[in-house]
């Protein structure tokens, strides 16, 4: 089952006036990036919000947030550090003196600073916040999970059609293969029997040079350890488990396989066919990019 590192999920749930809604969103990453944006009841389950996020989901660079909405009579019991925003009030006064600003120090100003709401810790409320976010959590890891099972099916066939591909460029390599090492043991016999009179043909040595040339031309290894990747590759492809790095391994072997075929045949047909096998990879390494 292919899955894309791609999509989003939410998911909400209540309880007697409580609300806590959760988002995720993932892009791709090489390995897992996960970054919370939570309310002040779930500051100390960061580590086990992680750890849940992490079963589920294994790459990418997901980000996860929080909202928590509650009814008038289910605000959690809150102050306001007066000390402390008169601190904050003298400091911010005297830099606007020092920096000559004409502006004057306003409420609003104050408000956003984090340190100055205290609130109390009522341990059943966030307790309660606690249980529903879970909730809320599995609902959007379903959705953000069944939104990447279609995504990466789409590009499991998308992936498939261009390995198909490959091999159709295989099979031409392959037959021109087969002929290049005769056809140039036929040229070079022609072109050495023009320049030199048969009695200062070495036939040994023109055996010898030949069976050299044959074995520097030949790619029929490459052939078969590339048609091996290729069929690893499709078979990976329809795993279960997260399939991105193996799939980038196996692309990085059929791409120097093909460099070296590319570079070991003067053989017009090969080249071409190589050429076209390197734009497919290329274009399959763009697709599995978004794979997790």
């Amino acid at each position: 089952m292919t899955r894309s590192m791609t999509g989003f999920g939410t998911g909400i749930a209540t309880d007697s006036g409580l609300s806590i809604t959760v988002e995720i969103r993932g892009v791709n990453n090489r390995f897992l990036d996960v970054n919370l944006r939570l309310p002040r009841a779930l500051y100390s389950h960061d580590p086990e919000i992680r750890d849940l996020v992490h079963k589920r989901i294994q790459r990418g660079r997901i980000s996860l947030y929080v909202n928590e909405e509650f009814t008038d009579d289910q605000v959690p019991d809150i102050r306001l550090d007066k000390s402390r925003a008169v601190g904050y009030a003298r400091e911010l006064k005297l830099l606007i003196e020092d920096l000559g600003l004409k502006e004057e120090l306003r409420l609003e100003h104050l408000l956003t600073i984090d340190d100055l709401v205290i609130s109390a810790d009522n341990e059943s409320y966030h307790e309660r916040v606690w249980q529903l976010f879970k909730e809320a959590l599995d609902q959007a890891l379903d959705q953000f999970i069944s939104a990447s099972v279609r995504e990466g099916e789409t590009l499991r066939k998308d992936i498939l059609e261009r390995t198909e591909a490959i091999g159709e460029q295989l099979e031409i390599i392959g037959t021109a293969a087969d002929k290049q090492v005769v056809n140039y043991h036929e040229k070079l016999t022609i072109r050495l029997s023009e320049m030199l009179d048969d009695n200062r043909l070495d036939r040994n040595r023109l055996e010898t040079e030949i069976a050299l040339a044959a074995d520097r031309l030949d790619i029929s290894e490459e052939i078969v350890r590339l048609n091996s990747h290729l069929k690893m590759f499709s078979e990976t492809l329809g795993r279960k488990k997260p399939v991105g790095k193996t799939l980038n391994f196996t692309l990085q072997e059929m791409s120097r396989e093909t460099n070296t075929i590319a570079s070991k045949s003067p053989v017009m047909d090969i080249s071409q066919a190589a050429i076209k096998i390197k734009e497919l990879l290329e274009q399959i390494r763009e697709q599995v990019q978004n794979i997790e």
